[in-house]
């Protein structure tokens, strides 16, 4: 199973939650589970075999809200066993970075 973690932080601000949203579906994701601190989403089939679609889990750290910023974990999975360092989940990984970069309020502090 290939795992790639990502940790993200922004400002806090009433916009957060959307934006985390925003940003997976710029990335052809589809919601299937969203509540105040988790987010998950998955990629749509498009001819890609099953075992190598992607989900991607954003849980919001909201337990030091006083704090300058919100942590984000963002973790990039699906159950393709990672033999070649570019494989398909690298590249959506590589494809979500990329999205939280552009993205306004945010940005990474680990990959």
């Amino acid at each position: 199973m290939a795992r790639y973690p990502l940790l993200a932080t922004a400002v806090p601000n009433e916009h957060l939650h959307q934006s985390l949203l925003d940003v997976l579906q710029s990335c052809h994701l589809e919601i299937i589970h969203d509540t105040s601190d988790y987010v998950m989403a998955r990629e749509k089939p498009s001819g890609i075999p099953y075992a190598k679609l992607v989900t991607v889990e954003g849980l919001i750290d909201k337990t030091g809200e006083t704090r300058d910023e919100i942590r984000v974990e963002v973790v990039i999975k699906n159950e393709e066993l990672p033999v070649h360092s570019d494989n398909h989940c690298s590249r959506m990984r590589d494809s979500v970075h990329k999205a939280f970069e552009a993205s306004e309020p945010w940005s990474i502090i680990a990959s």
